[in-house]
């Protein structure tokens, strides 16, 4: 007869689940952020002036997968420090942006500098959506809808 055995640890499912939760929490937060800041940039169509794509597509196609990249390679080299942290998300922005700049055609430089800006800018959403876990699907789902809604 086979015994269940009581261990203490979270089922894989569940922390998977928190852990894209709070992935999409923080690209929403992130882009609301963002959104206000380019409120006082001219732009047309959404797009920013001087910046290839859109904020949205900038945000969740070129800086989510990069962020997840870094969180692999935090997880690799079992770093739980700030600070190596955020030099590596810097690192994944700075690739990010030099990514957007390839692929859609703008300045490597300024799509760098700010790949930078919004990837530290997004692990910083992440700590903070790790602090309230109550307000990971606020973000997640509410708040990117209600900004491509009103922007």
């Amino acid at each position: 007869m086979n015994k269940i055995k009581d261990y203490n640890l979270p089922s894989v499912r569940l922390s998977a689940g928190m852990y894209a939760l709070t992935k999409l929490s923080a690209a929403g937060l992130t882009f609301m952020l963002v959104s206000l800041v380019m409120l006082g940039f001219p732009h047309t169509d959404g797009i920013p002036e001087g910046w290839p794509t859109s904020v949205p597509y900038a945000i969740y196609a070129y800086g989510l997968p990069a962020a997840l990249v870094a969180d692999a390679l935090l997880r690799v080299f079992r770093s739980t420090s700030l600070v190596p942290a955020l030099l590596l998300y810097a690192a994944a922005g700075y690739g990010a942006g030099l990514w957007i700049a390839s692929e859609q055609g703008g300045d490597a430089v300024t799509c760098g500098i700010a790949g930078i800006f919004a990837l530290l800018l997004f692990r910083l959403a992440q700590l903070a959506g790790e602090r309230q876990p109550l307000l990971l699907p606020v973000f997640a789902l509410f708040v990117p809808l209600l900004c491509l809604v009103l922007f």
